[in-house]
């Protein structure tokens, strides 16, 4: 089983009212997203007795950037796992993005280490075409490629597509994602929309934590994430998480069978956007 930070983040700095510049998305949307890095502590909140896990504790980075074409993405957690007979295991893990701004090209690299020696590692590009259909192509393993079913989202476009139907009340969405973060393919996700909330609660005490980047309309929100290959199976994972309007994701809950993690935002700052032409910019947004 996968724990999936690449989701809770793509919709955690996919997802704040900007004091710098915000970036308009196009005509086929009026949200507006602030690029933006933040640094999450990641904590076992709850697991079932019995198993082998006894904790998970260590933190997650975040960094949401957007060039003249493309939106791009880094994110890295360092985590310790401790296990019921003493041993335990840091297990760090990387990931980048690049996705042009139309959501039709994807290139994702993804990298794992278990005390220092890496297990997993991908590397690869995905492409959509008119119908939002297509093909992704890895070059990390060979010859692993997977086609892509209709209605099929890149992490950036479906975290826009989230937010778009939130500020327009809707209260569910449902579509295909592909981020290339693992060998599994694209997932069925589930996203309920649910009331508005205020994010700046818990983080007004907080120096290391930019306000004014949660100021933005937020909703409380929780996502459901299925295997593509079986039409009956439960969920794999859900997830709740507070998601603001203009990208930022402020405390996240990874809900497992067995254990449920917390992500506990502890740092937040925003970065500059980039000074573009309508000649500078190829993804046509």
């Amino acid at each position: 089983m996968k724990y999936s930070i690449l989701h809770v983040v793509t919709l955690c700095a996919a997802l704040c009212a900007p004091v710098a510049p915000a970036l308009a998305l196009g005509s086929a949307s009026d949200i507006s997203i602030q690029p933006h890095r933040a640094l999450y502590d990641v904590t076992l909140s709850t697991i079932k007795s019995g198993g082998q896990l006894v904790d998970i504790r260590g933190k997650m980075y975040f960094e949401w950037k957007k060039s003249c074409d493309s939106w791009t993405t880094d994110h890295r957690s360092s985590l310790m796992y401790e296990y019921s007979d003493g041993t335990s295991a840091r297990i760090n893990s990387d990931f980048a993005s690049y996705e042009t701004l139309d959501g039709k090209t994807l290139n994702f690299s993804s990298k794992r280490e278990n005390n220092g020696s890496v297990f997993e590692e991908y590397r690869g590009h995905a492409s959509l075409n008119a119908n939002a259909d297509g093909d992704a192509e890895y070059s990390i393993p060979d010859k692993l490629n997977f086609k892509l079913p209709k209605n099929t989202f890149f992490p950036m476009q479906h975290t826009l597509e989230i937010l778009e139907r939130a500020k327009k009340g809707e209260k569910f969405f449902n579509a295909t994602l592909f981020d290339g973060s693992d060998d599994q393919g694209p997932q069925q996700v589930n996203v309920f929309i649910g009331a508005p909330v205020d994010a700046t609660v818990e983080a007004k005490n907080n120096p290391k934590i930019d306000v004014s980047l949660l100021r933005s309309p937020a909703h409380k929100m929780r996502l459901a994430f299925f295997d593509t290959k079986d039409d009956n199976s439960a969920a794999e994972y859900e997830m709740d998480l507070v998601a603001l309007d203009n990208g930022v994701v402020s405390d996240i809950e990874i809900i497992y069978d067995n254990f449920t993690i917390k992500q506990h935002l502890v740092a937040l700052e925003k970065m500059a956007a980039p000074a573009c032409t309508e000649h500078s910019s190829i993804g046509g947004q």
